[in-house]
């Protein structure tokens, strides 16, 4: 009689184990996502945060420190509990989580912070992989440039077409419908920008900067900060270093904006089967502006109270 007292005693804690709200078991089923780190770098952290916020699933936050072969533990903590997705921030966490998911295409990857992420071919092979682009749309780069320099009718472009040539030709057509010309002069080596910015420089008016990696270099951006204010050129670039160095103007995508973007992507393909196939590569959502004043008194040109309003940050 007292055997079978304890039986239903274990047996009735073990249906509380089971089924009551709130307890371990009740939970694992529930699905979860990593975030996969390039590195430690702040600019993660507001993304990171406003995904967190946004996307109402558990999760996990998994650091590759700059280097796979930091942690050789990572990538087995990582798929010891399946994720229901990924989302890898900054080159080196796209391409680490691509390889890692090879073999494991039912776990969706987004991809956000590459900065020109065709170069990395993340795409290719893979029916899980999506991301948010990087880059903000030449149309709105330009609409941008249009109301802070209206006389801006000629804009210059360097670059290399392994890594830009799709970019170059979105902006072919964003000019033409604001009455713009596109003067575009490719190259394949870095060390030629500084002589084919001096050709360029007498036939424009502007000068738009990719974020192109034979093009985009620290030396070349230093030397460029000086030449523009020498050639009385207005600069457009990607990022808000370009415009603290002294570069004009600088349109990028709103990064808060880009957790939240991330995590309406991943509920949809979580929570509502959304194919990543059918999502591809987004458009980034709002962007940032800044406007170095000081630059522009040099070259001449003249801000509104109207156009310094619309900037997000005023660099004097």
């Amino acid at each position: 009689m007292v055997g079978k007292k304890l039986f239903n005693t274990a047996l009735s804690f073990l249906f509380l184990l089971l089924f009551l709200p709130g307890t371990v078991s009740a939970g694992s089923d529930e699905p979860w996502i990593a975030v996969l780190l390039s590195d430690t770098e702040k600019a993660y952290d507001i993304p990171v945060r406003s995904f967190t916020d946004s996307v109402a699933m558990e999760v996990r936050t998994f650091n590759l420190h700059g280097d796979i072969r930091h942690d050789p533990t990572l990538k087995s903590r990582l798929f010891k509990e399946k994720p229901a997705l990924i989302f890898a921030l900054g080159a080196k966490a796209a391409f680490v989580a691509k390889l890692w998911t090879n073999d494991k295409q039912d776990i969706p990857v987004i991809f956000a912070m590459v900065i020109n992420w065709q170069k990395y071919n993340l795409l290719e092979g893979q029916a899980n992989m999506v991301g948010i682009s990087s880059e903000v749309n030449p149309g709105n780069q330009f609409l941008n440039l249009s109301m802070f320099a209206p006389q801006i009718k000629r804009i210059g472009v360097i670059y290399c077409p392994v890594h830009s040539a799709e970019i170059v030709e979105q902006a072919k057509n964003a000019v033409k419908m604001l009455g713009m010309e596109l003067v575009e002069r490719p190259i394949q080596r870095g060390q030629d920008f500084r002589r084919i910015y001096r050709q360029l420089s007498t036939i424009v008016d502007g000068l738009w900067i990719l974020n192109d990696p034979v093009t985009f270099t620290v030396e070349n951006m230093v030397w460029l900060e000086k030449r523009c204010l020498a050639d009385r050129l207005v600069c457009i670039g990607q990022s808000k270093e370009l415009a603290e160095i002294g570069l004009m103007l600088s349109v990028r995508p709103d990064v808060s904006n880009i957790g939240v973007q991330a995590a309406s992507m991943a509920k949809n393909i979580v929570k509502r089967g959304q194919s990543p196939v059918s999502i591809g590569v987004m458009e980034p959502l709002g962007t940032q502006i800044y406007v170095n004043r000081r630059t522009a008194d040099r070259i001449g040109i003249e801000l509104s109270d109207q156009t310094l309003n619309m900037a997000t940050e005023v660099i004097n």
